[in-house]
């Protein structure tokens, strides 16, 4: 590396105040030799500053670097630190409708928003030369990792890439992927935690190391006293006596109940902790329970404080909201030192968590696993209540990738000098399961990607239909169905090397084939044809000149291998096909209905296409149900409607619910009755086409919040919207779902934003298609 390149990075190691480890210095300087970077390491090991570098040496160059992230929220915690770093006038933010300095030569984003910017040819992309893409291993998300490879695939080559993720086994692969569509690629994987992490397990109110720091195995005093106490839940009940019971009416795990196991860990000075649950309401029902207690983890000068941050986060909330969100309860819970954080809370409640939680106040957080992939909130301890959660397909164990997801949050470098992973355990936990997660390192980064029909509109504007095609052949997808396939592939290669040799040996013998021909024809006959018609088949065979030659017998056998080779290597074939064409069997798939429905026009002859105006149209639509809503718009579905109800319809098809629950009112208005329908009949149309072509079929409208989402739209409240849903619907959800709305509502141009209402309760979040 040269002397100048040293000086650069020598500038950038001496603004920080610190000394950058090993793999920060690999990465940085790979970085500063003009290759792309592949940076995979613990969580808090500190590789984003390997994107700060990125930063450095775009200003350095008077040229642009964007830094994506995978939610708003990690957006705004990046634009605080870049902005407090470089200045704020050095630093812009866009997320969905969020638009601050966007010319700056600074921009954190989320990554859909860049996917659009590079879709659009937005001018804004003019002067960039890097981009950093964090927590890039959302790649692997079923929902939304599409939109990193899109990234990946589309970015100009010319751009410097610096893609950071927490640690998978298949960093190389993944690295070799990067460095085949864009060019030399350095990939940089850190093992090494800077705050090392210890794990336990937490029994009969005893906290028990998981591994022997001697031997380095199962510790031997957790195994005697977890098989006691398998015999002891095991034994009969005594005559009489029965059972045992439990001190509390309400029984936590691990034989004790939680604000008593939260008072363990605070004696065992292990807070601040996050305490992960793999529900909503199994957080909110932990809350009650340490409400219920007299569990207090706060003093008086913490309270004065907690409150007052709490006040400035509902400042916009209405008391009738305030009242109908629990705002006492949640707020009693903060001032004692605990609460919950999921999707289902409204955002002004999470992040009056984040802040408290960042500063100390708040000591004990009940999340669900969202929080292990999103806000910066390390802890010194990560709690573990169970190792199966719930899932669409039903319960499933925890695998070791998102254990080590989970309890990565534990250890703040900086404050702790050691983190701790505390695993409660339950009768159904063996320590060994425990020890497996702990310590196996094989979690692999696996493609997702997906094609859709704004994607297909996009790729092929700019593009065109071949390209495309090639694009999607460059695929971290289809690159990973190569190597799935490879043995197969070469086994195909070697039995069509040998077949080729058989076929010329066969084909120098005059007559073979016919010979051949005649034996099928008289075993077939042997089974249907009449005894004339066999015998003359027979004899047939018996004179022709092949039959009486002496190598007979071994020209058969050959003859017999070769149909058997070849018949096995048309499997394989079949078999690799359909791995490794089905994104562009997919694809023109999507063509086919494109073209059926007139957003595209397609050649069937050259299998070329262009996009039309409605295509241009559905190309600036993101949502899951994009088709359903470009022919809504083109067939005049929602046409007058008012933006209230216009907000009620477009809220059906934006995809947010995992499962269906019945609203519990009808349509708010006629009209919204009327779209509903011809919504309902415009979807059928459309699945029954793709069920035609084999494409997924589009999710079917959900109509769970209309009534709620038209009082939010017309201005009512959060109060008011909320006893239009059904319980299971919480004021966070229904609040995303509106916020979604708003942003789909934006993309179609019907309406103007301005004149839909934002709730007090999610002032601090903009409309933007990636709220988590």
């Amino acid at each position: 590396m040269c002397k100048q390149d040293d000086s650069r990075l020598a500038r950038f190691t001496a603004t920080l105040g610190f000394a950058l480890d090993d793999f920060q210095l690999r990465a940085c300087r790979a970085l500063d030799d003009g290759r792309d970077v592949l940076v995979c390491a613990p969580t808090g090991s500190g590789k984003t500053v390997v994107g700060e570098f990125a930063a450095t040496l775009a200003l350095a160059g008077e040229g642009k670097c964007f830094y994506t992230t995978p939610i708003k929220a990690l957006s705004n915690q990046k634009y605080s630190d870049l902005a407090a770093r470089f200045g704020d006038d050095h630093v812009g933010l866009l997320t969905g409708d969020v638009s601050l300095r966007p010319h700056a030569p600074v921009v954190v984003m989320t990554t859909e928003v860049l996917r659009s910017m590079l879709h659009g040819d937005s001018p804004l992309l003019d002067g960039l030369t890097h981009v950093v893409m964090d927590e890039v291993h959302y790649l692997a998300d079923r929902d939304r990792g599409a939109v990193w490879e899109e990234t990946i695939l589309t970015l100009p080559s010319a751009v410097r890439l610096v893609s950071l993720s927490a640690t998978v086994s298949n960093a190389e692969e993944f690295g070799e992927w990067i460095g085949r569509i864009r060019g030399p690629t350095t990939v940089v994987v850190e093992e090494h935690r800077p705050v090392p992490l210890w794990q336990h397990v937490l029994a009969g109110g005893r906290l028990f190391d998981l591994f022997s720091p001697v031997t380095g195995t199962v510790d031997e005093q957790l195994v005697r006293y977890i098989a006691h106490r398998q015999l002891v839940e095991a034994a009969p009940a005594i005559p009489g006596r029965g059972r045992r019971r439990r001190r509390t009416a309400t029984p936590g795990p691990a034989g004790a109940d939680r604000p008593e196991l939260v008072a363990r860990l605070e004696a065992e000075a292990l807070l601040p902790a996050i305490w992960f649950r793999f529900s909503r309401s199994g957080c909110d029902t932990a809350v009650d329970e340490c409400l219920r207690s007299s569990l207090r983890l706060t003093d008086a000068h913490d309270v004065e404080r907690i409150r007052s941050i709490a006040e400035k986060h509902v400042a916009t909330v209405s008391p009738a909201d305030l009242d109908a969100l629990g705002y006492v309860g949640w707020l009693d819970g903060l001032e004692r030192g605990f609460a919950a954080h999921h999707a289902g809370m409204v955002p002004v409640f999470r992040h009056a968590v984040e802040e408290l939680f960042g500063l100390g106040l708040v000591r004990v957080v009940f999340a669900t696993e969202t929080l292990a992939v999103g806000v910066n909130m390390p802890a010194r301890t990560v709690v573990l209540e169970r190792l199966v959660k719930p899932t669409a397909h039903g319960p499933e164990r925890i695998t070791p990738g998102e254990y080590t997801q989970l309890t990565g949050r534990a250890g703040r470098r900086g404050i702790d000098t050691e983190g701790h992973a505390v695993v409660l355990w339950t009768p159904e936990v063996q320590p060994a399961t425990v020890a497996g997660l702990a310590s196996t390192r094989t979690y692999p980064l696996t493609s997702s990607l997906r094609v859709g029909y704004n994607t297909a509109v996009n790729l092929v504007d700019r593009l065109g239909a071949p390209a495309a095609r090639d694009l999607l052949r460059r695929s971290f997808a289809q690159f990973q169905a190569e190597k799935s396939v490879a043995a197969l592939t070469a086994a195909a290669r070697t039995n069509s090397a040998s077949l080729h040799e058989l076929d010329r040996e066969l084909a120098a013998v005059k007559g073979l084939s016919e010979y051949l021909a005649l034996r099928d024809r008289l075993v077939a006959a042997r089974g249907v044809a009449g005894s004339d018609a066999v015998t003359a088949l027979a004899r047939a065979v018996r004179s022709h000149p092949v039959h009486r030659r002496g190598d007979r017998d071994r020209l058969l056998t050959l003859a017999a291998r070769r149909r058997t080779l070849g018949d096995d290597t048309d499997a394989m074939r079949i078999r690799i096909a359909a791995v490794t064409d089905r994104l562009t069997g997919t694809f023109d798939g999507v063509l086919a209905l494109l073209d059926e429905r007139g957003h595209v026009v397609l050649d069937p002859h050259s299998g070329r296409a262009h996009v039309t105006e409605e295509g241009h149209r559905l190309s600036r639509i993101y949502c899951t149900n994009d088709l359903l809503v470009a022919e809504c718009l083109r067939g005049g579905a929602w046409s007058g409607l008012a933006p209230a109800e216009l907000a009620a319809v477009v809220s059906t098809v934006i995809g947010e619910s995992g499962h269906r629950v019945p609203a519990r009112s009808g349509a708010a208005t006629a009209a919204v009755d009327e779209a509903l329908r011809a919504t309902g009949r415009m979807w059928a149309e459309l699945a029954g086409a793709e069920q035609r072509l084999g494409l997924p079929v589009s999710p079917e409208p959900d109509p769970v919040a209309v009534v709620a989402i038209h009082r939010l739209a017309r201005g009512d409240g959060l109060a008011a919207a909320m006893r239009a849903v059904d319980s299971d619907v919480s004021a966070g959800d229904l609040l995303r779902r509106y916020l979604r709305t708003l942003d789909l509502i934006g993309q179609t141009g019907l309406c103007d934003r301005g004149a839909l209402p934002v709730p007090g309760a999610c002032a601090t979040e903009a409309a933007t298609t990636n709220i988590s």
